[in-house]
C-alpha cells in the first residue's frame, strides 16, 4: 500500500498556462509533488501546464479534471523554500485570503 504525500492547504494566486492561453486561478493544496487548483477551466487529463506565481514556474501535468478543478503533479519535486512560500497565502491590503472549507487546520 502506498500513501500520498501530505498536502497543505491554501489559497495562493497562480496563472495557469496551458497551450497557448493563460488564465488566472488559485493552488487549494500543495505538496512536493503536485497541487490542487481551482478556479481554471477547460483541462483534461494530460494536458501539460505551467503554474506561474511569486514563488516560481512550475511545470506539470493535469492528473484529474473536473468542473472548475484540476490536480497537477509537477515535473520536478518543489523543495522546501518553495513549499515554504506556496503554503502561505500573500496578503493584499493587510488581509489574507481564505476558502472556506470544512476540515481541520493542519497543526505541523
Amino acid at each position: 500500500m502506498s500513501y500520498r504525500a501530505h498536502r497543505y492547504p491554501t489559497v495562493f494566486p497562480i496563472e495557469l498556462k496551458c497551450g497557448g492561453s493563460t488564465q488566472k486561478g488559485h493552488i487549494t493544496n500543495i505538496a512536493p509533488s503536485g497541487a490542487g487548483v481551482f478556479d481554471v477551466q477547460g483541462l483534461e487529463i494530460g494536458d501539460e501546464v505551467v503554474l506561474s506565481c511569486s514563488a516560481g514556474n512550475f511545470a506539470g501535468t493535469v492528473r484529474w479534471a473536473d468542473d472548475d478543478q484540476c490536480g497537477i503533479i509537477f515535473k520536478q519535486k518543489l523543495g522546501p523554500r518553495q513549499m515554504e512560500q506556496l503554503r502561505h497565502a500573500p496578503t493584499t491590503t493587510g488581509h489574507v485570503l481564505h476558502r472556506h472549507t470544512h476540515a481541520f487546520t493542519e497543526l505541523r
